[in-house]
């Protein structure tokens, strides 16, 4: 009974940006257990590059590319959604864009441009997952946010606003749809062991690691488990919650 609650088996889930890191490893965990997975970023050949990967290791799995920044793109899916799978039980909201710029720096056309992926494309994304889910009478959507959104970081103002306005529109989704059974959460991710940590030096990652309780990086399978934990019957019980899952970093001052 306890492996049965995390049993996604004849569930169908599409996860955003993750043809690598975080994303990736999410899917993965979720065609782990059983689930049939949908790769998705901007570049089709991406997709289909990890989802037969995936095939070849005997797991469930395509791709569909989609910009969440496009609407065009975002009704695509939900047609191929429609179409070929006739359901849609989990919903990841994943991708992002990240410009590295001041305050000062960040003119009206770039803020507008992270606007559409980082908050009208996730807005999108989990409409069209609800609408589906609401004649299924159940279903699962996660927003993937960042500790930046209780920590924000310099340079990095565009996507510490972007992340701390998921919190209220997890909520909102979570009160809105609830009655139809879908469950909308929020994962809060740390520094993970992912291509975004080579940014930092050896030094600002020996750093990282000393303010953070648990003295190391997570690794993007942990965030992946978490993830599972509020796709499955695990958490069916939990809505419009956001999880921190950071080491304890936002812990230390």
């Amino acid at each position: 009974m306890a492996d049965g609650l995390f049993d996604l088996c004849g569930q169908v889930a599409l996860v955003t940006g993750s043809t690598q890191g975080l994303g990736k490893a999410t899917a993965r965990v979720f065609a782990e257990h059983g689930a049939h997975v949908i790769i998705s970023s901007r570049k089709q050949d991406a997709c289909d590059d990890v989802a037969a990967g995936f095939r070849d290791q005997g797991l469930s799995a395509e791709g569909f590319a989609c910009n969440i920044g496009h609407e065009a793109a975002i009704a695509a899916i939900f047609d191929h959604l429609a179409e070929s799978h006739g359901r849609l039980d989990i919903l990841v909201n994943n991708a992002v864009l990240s410009p590295w710029r001041s305050i000062e720096d960040t003119d009206r056309p770039l803020m507008l441009k992270a606007l559409e992926t980082n908050i009208a494309g996730y807005w999108s994304m989990s409409t069209g997952a609800a609408r589906m889910m609401k004649t299924q009478g159940k279903g699962s959507i996660i927003n993937i946010s960042s500790i930046a959104a209780m920590r924000p970081r310099v340079m990095l103002a565009l996507y510490s606003t972007f992340k701390a306005s998921l919190d209220g529109m997890t909520r909102s989704f979570a009160l809105e749809f609830g009655a139809f059974g879908i469950r909308v959460n929020t994962i809060l991710p740390g520094l993970f062991d992912t291509s975004l940590a080579d940014a930092f030096t050896p030094e600002q990652k020996h750093d990282a690691m000393a303010k953070t309780p648990l003295r190391r990086l997570g690794q993007p399978e942990e965030i992946g488990h978490a993830a599972l934990f509020l796709a499955s019957a695990a958490s069916s019980y939990v809505t419009g919650t956001s999880l921190v899952v950071d080491g304890g970093r936002v812990l230390v001052g």
